[in-house]
C-alpha cells in the first residue's frame, strides 16, 4: 500500500512539472490562468451541489428524527407516566385503607388496655401514693 501511495505522488510531481515547462515552452500562461479559473469554477459548482445535497439528506435525518420521536417515544412516555399516576393512586388508597382498617382499631384497642391497666394498678393499690398530698 505504502509503495503505491509512494509511485502515485513521484507520477503526480513529474506530471506538474511537465505541466509547467510544457506551458513555459509554449508561452501560454494566460491559457493556462483561464483554464484553472474554469476548472476551479466547475470545482466550486459540484462542491455547492454536494452541499446542498448534504443539507438536504440532515433536513430529511432530523424529520425522520422527530417523526420517529413524536409516534414512538411521545406514547410510551406518556403511557408510562399514566401508570405511575394510577400506581401513586392505588398506594395512596392502600395506604389510608391500612390506616383506617388496620392501624385505628389496634391504636383503640392498645388505648383501651392502658386504660384497664391503669385502673386496675389503681384499684389494687392499698397505700396512699408516694408524694401524694391533698390540700
Amino acid at each position: 500500500m505504502r509503495k503505491w501511495l509512494i509511485v502515485g505522488g513521484i507520477v503526480s510531481v513529474l506530471v506538474i512539472i511537465g505541466l509547467i515547462v510544457l506551458i513555459s515552452i509554449n508561452d501560454a500562461w494566460q491559457t493556462a490562468a483561464y483554464v484553472s479559473v474554469v476548472i476551479l469554477a466547475i470545482f466550486e459548482v459540484f462542491s455547492v451541489l454536494l452541499l446542498i445535497a448534504l443539507l438536504a439528506i440532515l433536513i430529511y435525518a432530523v424529520l425522520a428524527i422527530r417523526d420517529l420521536a413524536n409516534n414512538t417515544v411521545v406514547p410510551k412516555v406518556s403511557q408510562t407516566l399514566d401508570q405511575v399516576k394510577d400506581t401513586a393512586a392505588a398506594t395512596k388508597n392502600t395506604t389510608a385503607y391500612v390506616a383506617e382498617g388496620v392501624v385505628t382499631p389496634l391504636i383503640k384497642i392498645s388505648s383501651i388496655a392502658t386504660g384497664v391497666r391503669a385502673a386496675a394498678v389503681a384499684l389494687a393499690r392499698r397505700n396512699k401514693p408516694t408524694g401524694y398530698e391533698p390540700e
